[in-house]
């Protein structure tokens, strides 16, 4: 299925916005990961930054974070939050934005975590601080005045997050929930991408050069790695995995909503049809972004309440 025409008209002007991005940043001399990072966080700091009733910076489990309360009550429940960013991309501040319009879409407090990056920082450092940050947040939570914690997180942060919701549960420290948006959960290759209905070309990125940052020489089959091949998924909590249609990896998402429902555990896929990996910061700019990003807000409301 192709993309609406609204949509596809943003997605044109978004690509052509990124190609100039990325020329500006090699006039300016910047090369490999600087110039990646530089890029991404301009096309994230073009993105409208909802109001909230508030937020701050805080330290939960010794890893920094912030904190995005959407109204004056309390909040349906607290989601701890892993930003995507291809593991070595983006930061609390970068992605302000995108968690800024999750926390306007669902009602919930949502703990944004500046998790430590490659290459300086290889897996598993991700995963420990997320999970840290999950297990010292139930005083947080209270202190909004809810008794529920979830983790999640967007793209490669939906790796991190589903692998500390793993070893959590395991441990017998299960969230009350899980939420996945268009996660990278099988890291053992990187999928190709599925032909476009619109002849778009999207940047072309080193991605075996970005899990060898992130991974080094951990085993890719590790559950941790790869939370797809986790071998219990009983121990993981009801979960809302959102993907997007044009995604190469959607395949995964869709594998792994399928393996929490085989072990008996709730799960809501949201498929995302006619959008590409990244629309979660893209709702202000096209109705059919706008309405994805509605329906995951309502999805994870639901997971604390229902």
């Amino acid at each position: 299925m192709g993309r609406d025409p609204e949509y596809l008209a943003f997605l044109r002007r978004f690509l052509a916005d990124s190609e100039a991005l990325s020329r500006a940043a090699e006039r300016d001399g910047l090369r490999g990961l600087a110039a990646a990072r530089a890029v991404h966080a301009a096309e994230l700091a073009a993105l409208p930054r909802a109001p909230l009733h508030r937020v701050e910076d805080v330290v939960a489990g010794g890893v920094a974070g912030r904190l995005y309360v959407p109204d004056k009550g309390a909040p349906p429940g607290l989601l701890v939050f892993a930003h995507g960013g291809g593991w070595v991309l983006g930061d609390v501040e970068s992605y302000d934005p995108v968690v800024r319009a999750l926390a306007a879409a669902s009602g919930a407090a949502v703990l944004s975590v500046e998790y430590r990056r490659p290459p300086r920082h290889r897996f598993p450092a991700a995963v420990d601080d997320v999970a840290a940050a999950v297990a010292a947040a139930d005083g947080l939570a209270a202190r909004l005045g809810t008794g529920k914690v979830a983790v999640g997180g967007d793209s490669a942060g939906g790796q991190i997050a589903a692998a500390a919701a793993h070893r959590l549960g395991a441990a017998g420290r299960r969230p009350a929930g899980l939420v996945l948006v268009y996660p990278a959960v099988d890291l053992r290759s990187v999928p190709s991408p599925p032909p476009d209905p619109d002849g778009l070309e999207f940047p072309g990125q080193d991605l075996d050069g970005v899990l060898a940052a992130y991974l080094g020489d951990a085993d890719r089959t590790d559950p941790e790695v790869s939370p797809l091949l986790a071998p219990d998924f009983s121990v993981l909590p009801p979960t809302v995995v959102a993907t997007a249609g044009h995604d190469r990896l959607r395949a995964q998402g869709e594998a792994f909503a399928a393996r929490l429902r085989d072990a008996g555990v709730e799960a809501v896929l949201l498929p995302g049809d006619g959008l590409d990996h990244g629309f979660l910061g893209w709702g202000p700019f096209a109705r059919r972004a706008a309405d994805a990003v509605a329906g995951l807000g309502a999805a994870v409301r639901a997971l604390f309440t229902e």
